[in-house]
């Protein structure tokens, strides 16, 4: 689970930056107005902070019952921003599944290792 935490504080950050600075990768479109390049900026200003914050739970992570609630909500998270891009893309607002799978595969990872280690966590 450690590592899952690491990988997902790289990979927010890394997606934070990139959105702050080039706003328009989010959706990838032609015709993005003003409002959309505000709520990318603001999407990359969360992913930065999601993996502040997912750096700091690696950096101190132990087995209770604080973090395994943490985790099963970034998995909730992931779930349903994927969910919201697959819609995204089936009504043609972006261009391809990039958004979809990346949230995906970040969900099933963090499931995947909860599964394995689901009974390392404390009630305490």
């Amino acid at each position: 689970m450690k590592k899952v935490l690491l990988f997902h504080s790289l990979i927010e950050i890394i997606a934070g930056v990139v959105l702050i600075f080039s706003p328009d990768l989010l959706l990838m479109s032609d015709d993005q107005v003003l409002e959309t390049l505000i709520v990318a900026k603001l999407y990359g200003i969360l992913a930065l902070t999601f993996g502040a914050i997912s750096f700091m739970l690696y950096r101190t992570f132990r087995y209770t019952d604080t973090i395994k609630k943490i985790v099963l909500m970034i998995m909730f998270f992931h779930v349903m921003v994927s969910f919201q891009m697959y819609a995204a893309y089936d009504q043609g607002t972006i261009p391809n599944l990039g958004a979809f799978v990346i949230h995906m595969l970040l969900a099933l990872l963090f499931f995947v290792a909860y599964m394995i280690e689901i009974n390392n966590f404390t009630d305490s």
